[in-house]
Parts: structure tokens; sequence; C-alpha cells
């Protein structure tokens, strides 16, 4: 059975707001539900979360660390804390 979609690159289509590249995953519903999870706890947007996830793990393989992989302040970004307003809304 193979995968959704196409094979990833390693560039890929600018979005509009600057640097970032579009990154395309189809988690199934469990796993998108137990991310969607996590990346709150973490404190984290979902986005955030897996890209930071995904960098461990090439550090690992790598035998490096994630500081050695990108740059600071490009790992800063996405460390940064999300405030969830739509909870915040509805008084949570």
């Amino acid at each position: 059975m193979n995968a959704p979609g196409v094979r990833a690159k390693k560039t890929g289509t600018r979005l509009a707001r600057g640097r970032a590249l579009q990154v395309m995953v189809y988690p199934r519903a469990e796993a998108k539900r137990r991310l969607v999870q996590a990346s709150r706890d973490a404190g984290l947007a979902l986005s955030s979360f897996m890209v930071l996830s995904g960098l461990k793990e090439a550090a690992a393989l790598q035998g490096r660390k994630i500081e050695d992989l990108i740059a600071a302040d490009e790992l800063q970004q996405y460390r940064r804390s999300r405030v969830y307003r739509k909870s915040r809304a509805k008084g949570e």
C-alpha cells in the first residue's frame, strides 16, 4: 500500500508569509488526535510540535544536537508558546 500524495522533496512551494515551505502530511484520525493533544499539552502549535519532533528524530539519527542542524533563531521560532484563543474565548 502506498502513502497518499507524492514523495517528500527537499524544497517546496514557498508560502506567502515568507520563509516557510509548504509541507503536507496525512495522519490518520487517531494519530491526528494524539498529535493535537500532545501539542496542546506542550503549549505549541501543531506545526511547531511536529517540526520540533522531526528535528529531534533527525538529530538523533545523525548523532547530533538540534542546535547543530538549524540556526538558533529559527529553532526559537518553533519553541515559541502558542495561545489558544478559541479555548480562552469559551472561558475554558
